[in-house]
């Protein structure tokens, strides 16, 4: 099971990888711009040229694509269509891509692309849009995404090395892949908008570690990481226990440099680590973002009511809910087990993400405490103080910032992180 996120580079690849990343999937009709020489070509090889400034569409009609100028006249069509990019400089624009699609922050907005486009008819009959580009330039839209694009330098390196590791090892496993593409655009994999957002940091941090992948031993690492673990990491084994038994480098650890005294484990200490709020790399300060501020604590607020609908939704009806009882947690506080009881009976809920889930939008994480306002066996609401944002495995993105603000090197960054570690260059 392990070889699935791992796999070992005792060669180099001679040039930098091509990845085909998954963009839209949702959508019937693709508007596109391009200032740029393109070649468009269906599956006969039949083939419309484009130079200059040009707005044009790509829409499904029954099991056809097809291309259409901006006065609407057609100009080719196909069972798949593939934008070759003449001008390597120069960006494809494409008009309202969907993202955050499912989550809370669902949106659309303008995005370009560099390198080649291909478009495929897929199974619920819309169209799979698929960016063609080298993985260096794949890493210039991934980077900002995940971390911001005024981060420091030196937390963008580690950014950057963390997303390539993750997309040399989905290009090598297949994890994400799908008929026509290996990586997706989205949080399942990592997240990635395009070109828009590079700015000279980013474009710096990218080149400056090119081809460096994070390893242990002579084995690429699946580097994960969150926005916030709230002042101490979890381990894997408590987030995603298929994926892997319990490894040194994705183990829990507190975001200091020293150890952490308290067991958070437990329901004492976990209650003080929350409302005590002790010193992490995390913890907002002069060296943390404006964006991370309200996530190192947090408090949420809700009736009985809320829960009630929601677990009758998703899992069983319980009646009016008036307790909520954390089982295990991880090493981090995070919960992975929480009973739920109503007056109908109780429900048992696992997994962090699935317990997050249950409130809309959902919880910033799993490491929470409960408290009951009114009656004990007839709560008018609850308050949840919680800590940190995501599932808190591997790299902590507001700690690695104030690391870098704190004059800490990438590499001191990812051996904070992932215990045991390395970086190794994959391509020059």
């Amino acid at each position: 099971m392990i070889s699935f996120f791992l796999f070992p580079i005792s060669f180099l690849w001679a040039q930098v990888p091509d990845v085909r990343v998954l963009i839209m999937y949702t959508q019937e009709k693709i508007e596109l711009a391009s200032d740029s020489r393109i070649s468009i070509v269906n599956q006969e090889n039949k083939r419309e040229q484009m130079r200059g400034k040009n707005t044009f569409i790509i829409e499904r009609t029954g099991e056809i694509l097809i291309l259409k100028n901006e006065s609407n006249k057609e100009l080719l069509r196909g069972s798949s269509l593939s934008i070759t990019n003449n001008e390597k400089n120069k960006p494809i624009e494409i008009s309202q891509v969907p993202y955050g699609i499912g989550w809370w922050w669902e949106g659309t907005e303008d995005r370009a692309y560099l390198g080649d486009l291909v478009f495929h008819i897929n199974t619920a009959g819309f169209i799979d849009v698929i960016n063609r580009l080298d993985l260096e330039t794949y890493l210039y839209g991934v980077v900002p995404s995940e971390i911001g694009v005024t981060s420091p330098l030196e937390a963008l390196k580690a950014q950057a090395v963390c997303a390539r590791s993750e997309a040399m090892i989905g290009l090598e496993t297949g994890k994400y892949a799908g008929p026509h593409y290996d990586l997706t655009s989205d949080v399942m994999c990592q997240v990635y908008s395009g070109i828009r957002n590079a700015n000279d940091a980013v474009r710096s941090a990218v080149d400056g570690t090119r081809g460096e992948v994070l390893t242990c031993g002579d084995t690429i690492i699946s580097a994960y990481y969150a926005s916030n673990c709230g002042g101490h990491t979890e381990s894997i084994e408590y987030v995603w226990p298929d994926r892997s038994e319990p490894k040194t480098y994705w183990s829990g650890k507190r975001d200091m440099d020293m150890s952490c005294t308290m067991d958070l484990t437990q329901a004492d200490d976990i209650r003080t680590w929350v409302e005590d709020a002790p010193d992490a790399w995390c913890k907002p300060s002069s060296s943390t973002p404006e964006w991370s501020r309200e996530n190192y604590r947090w408090k949420r607020s809700f009736s009985p009511d809320v829960l009630t609908i929601a677990l009758a939704k998703e899992h069983k009806d319980l009646g009016r809910v008036y307790d909520i009882i954390p089982l295990e947690r991880g090493v981090s506080g995070r919960i992975y087990d929480i009973l739920f009881v109503g007056d109908k009976g109780y429900c048992r809920v696992q997994g962090e993400l699935n317990i997050r889930r249950l409130w809309d939008p959902p919880l910033k994480s799993s490491c929470f405490v409960v408290d009951k306002i009114g009656p004990v066996s007839e709560p008018v609401s609850f308050i949840l103080s919680g800590a940190g944002w995501g599932h808190g495995v591997g790299m902590c993105q507001t700690g690695a910032i104030a690391m870098a603000g704190a004059g800490r090197k990438y590499s001191d960054i990812l051996s904070h992180y992932f215990k045991d570690t390395h970086i190794q260059r994959k391509y020059r």
